[in-house]
């Protein structure tokens, strides 16, 4: 589903390290900006409807109560900060799949976080929720994205043509990749 973003490239640190776990309320602020941050939004291949604080906090409620998905922070281990959320939707429970992404804070990004999230995000939807197969759709010019699900096995599958109207109405050609899981 939704890709990460990288801002300018940093020097990695030696082992980017981190760790999964359920929302909390003090999540709430850093997840209101994510959600209202309409470029990031839009690269993410999705546009809020509103981001006002009751209509951001039912999105949060219906992401965390989404059947068979998951909704997760991403917390830099070295830190111990949020660094920003990972999800599971549209998960189809009889062909045990679902699309996955991750979306990080401009500062998170670029040091190795995103492909540290990515890689617990595969084994979380495996080990936890039984699945087989991840999948993701990226907008075409996200080439920071791409480049991180193919270095972590994911296959381009296809093109789709004009697929998603960003937040300016410009349809965008989105490229769509999957991810078996069996091999974790």
């Amino acid at each position: 589903m939704h890709p990460q973003m990288m801002g300018s490239h940093r020097h990695l640190p030696h082992q980017a390290s981190v760790g999964l776990r359920g929302v909390e309320d003090g999540d709430r602020p850093l997840l209101f900006s994510l959600r209202r941050d309409r470029a990031l939004q839009s690269l993410l291949l999705t546009v809020p409807d509103a981001t006002d604080d009751a209509a951001l906090g039912d999105w949060i409620e219906r992401r965390c109560n989404e059947m068979g998905g998951a909704f997760l922070i991403i917390e830099d281990r070295a830190s111990g900060k949020a660094a920003g959320y990972a999800q599971i939707t549209q998960v189809h429970r009889r062909n045990a799949n679902g699309y996955g992404g991750i979306v990080l804070t401009e500062e998170a990004r670029g040091i190795g976080l995103g492909r540290a999230a990515l890689a617990e995000l595969m084994l979380h939807a495996s080990r936890v929720l039984g699945l087989r197969k991840l999948m993701a759709e990226i907008d075409i010019d996200n080439a920071a994205s791409i480049r991180l699900h193919l270095s972590l096995g994911y296959r381009k599958v296809g093109l789709l043509e004009a697929h998603f109207t960003d937040a300016n109405g410009v349809p965008r050609d989105v490229m769509l990749f999957e991810r078996r899981l069996e091999d974790n």
